[in-house]
């Protein structure tokens, strides 16, 4: 009766059981969800909060990472999980991202690697879209460049953001509090993007040139070699045809 009940939503927590159950004790609630998660008709993702199979399974069956990565802590989906949410990027993670503010852990979950990375303050910038709670998308490329290996790398990044309808004035507010060298960093890629594509004004280039100050690696814990972009301040170690590989090879 009580899985009947609960069958038709994807993500049950103990406290709406007992809503819909008033006259079950917390005791039998939890007694009942044993049961239920021994017979794999539930499966436990954290103490309380269960994932609800239509038909029991001994391993989780996942109609929807991103609800299940909301669930288990609070965030929002960000990086390359928030991209593929906003149809740039065209292959599905299997690693999904959730920006917390003081919480890094991973959490393997069936197929699915769950990551969450703290931001801190950064931990900002999020609407709700299509049922989850994600970065708009101009805080998806802050957050992007602020830690490129989560957002799929460079390549992947300005090829999205070359797809992409994005507030420029918005994407820009993020940088307020940014150091230089990110700003650098960020200016010099947007650079190689837009003089390659045109799709980058000439004055968000011009705010970033306006926070040059030290020099600095594109990858910061990177290879000591590579071009030195004067204009920037910025040591190229990965080099422009892997930045932009999708432009100069398809």
């Amino acid at each position: 009766m009580i899985f009947n009940a609960i069958s038709s939503a994807d993500i049950v927590n103990s406290n709406e059981i007992k809503d819909i159950f008033p006259g079950l004790k917390p005791y039998q609630v939890n007694k009942v969800c044993s049961s239920l998660s021994s017979k794999g008709y539930l499966h436990r993702l954290k103490k309380g909060v269960y994932l609800i199979q239509e038909k029991p399974s001994n391993i989780p069956v996942i109609k929807n990472a991103y609800k299940i990565a909301l669930a288990m802590f609070k965030g929002y989906i960000g990086f390359s999980s928030a991209l593929r949410l906003y149809d740039l990027i065209d292959y599905e993670p299997f690693t999904i991202f959730v920006v917390t503010r003081n919480r890094s852990m991973e959490k393997i979950i069936g197929e699915y690697t769950l990551k969450y990375v703290a931001m801190g303050d950064k931990a900002t910038g999020m609407t709700y879209y299509n049922g989850v709670y994600v970065s708009t998308t101009a805080k998806t490329f802050f957050d992007c460049f602020y830690k490129p290996q989560y957002g799929g790398g460079y390549s992947t990044i300005t090829k999205a953001l070359y797809d992409a309808d994005i507030d420029w004035n918005e994407f820009l507010g993020y940088f307020g509090l940014a150091s230089s060298s990110l700003c650098q960093r960020t200016g010099y890629v947007l650079d190689l993007l837009g003089d390659a594509t045109s799709v980058v004004p000439n004055d968000v280039l011009d705010n970033f040139k306006n926070r040059i100050k030290n020099n600095t690696r594109l990858l910061p814990s990177g290879s000591s070699k590579g071009k030195y972009i004067k204009e920037w301040m910025v040591l190229d170690n990965l080099g422009k045809e892997n930045i932009l590989s999708w432009w100069y090879h398809g």
